[in-house]
């Protein structure tokens, strides 16, 4: 009798122990799936926290998404930086004005095309053509008012208007809005310029060229 109530003592302990042993698997299976998921959620926050921003020079910066304000006020001005240089970036051929025109209207809304309009009606493109005048702009300075879109961005820049035998220097302030819409492979910003004025354009200087 002793014996078999030692034999029922030690399958009781017996199955304790397996019940124990089953508990601590199932828990730590548990808890190493949950590190697991969390490691992987957290991993995919972090990659989606990332965005790359395309600059003028063609280079990839690495912004993070969580400060979206402030990387939207430097894509704001990358934005005004881009379409200033096609627009204002000019070669002597009317293919080339054409088409940095193009590229340029993916930019803005239709006050862009008005300005282009304008200028052509006053036939200065015509002028950069026949004589042969390359012109280049070189901005000095972008402000933006406001942390966030909608932007007012003025652009302080000059302008250089290079001929046979001299340069011509240009202050230019141009003023627009600033509006947010979807990305796109012409617009990788995501931004549009509304109610775009120039505000000055003036010379400031001639030199002769050696």
């Amino acid at each position: 009798m002793q014996t078999n109530f030692r034999y029922l003592t030690n399958l009781e302990s017996s199955f304790r122990l397996i019940r124990f042993v089953a508990i601590a698997v199932i828990v730590l299976s548990v808890a190493f799936a949950a590190g697991i998921a969390w490691w992987a959620f957290d991993t995919v926050n972090k990659s989606r926290e990332k965005i790359y921003v395309l600059d003028g020079s063609k280079s990839l910066t690495l912004a993070l998404a969580q400060d979206m304000n402030v990387n939207r006020s430097a894509e704001a001005k990358d934005h005004i930086r881009a379409f200033h240089r096609l627009f204002f970036n000019l070669d002597p051929d009317e293919t080339v004005i054409d088409s940095h025109v193009h590229e340029a209207a993916y930019y803005g809304d239709a006050s862009v095309m008005r300005l282009y309009s304008d200028l052509r009606e006053k036939g200065y493109f015509s002028q950069l053509i026949q004589g042969n005048v390359i012109q280049k702009v070189e901005i000095d300075s972008i402000t933006l008012t406001g942390s966030q879109s909608p932007f007012t961005a003025r652009t302080y820049a000059r302008q250089l208007l290079v001929r046979a035998n001299t340069i011509t220097t240009r202050r230019l302030v141009t003023e627009c809005n600033l509006i947010d819409i979807d990305r796109s492979d012409n617009n990788s910003h995501g931004f549009m310029i509304e109610r775009l004025k120039v505000l000055e354009n003036r010379d400031l200087e001639t030199i002769t060229r050696d």
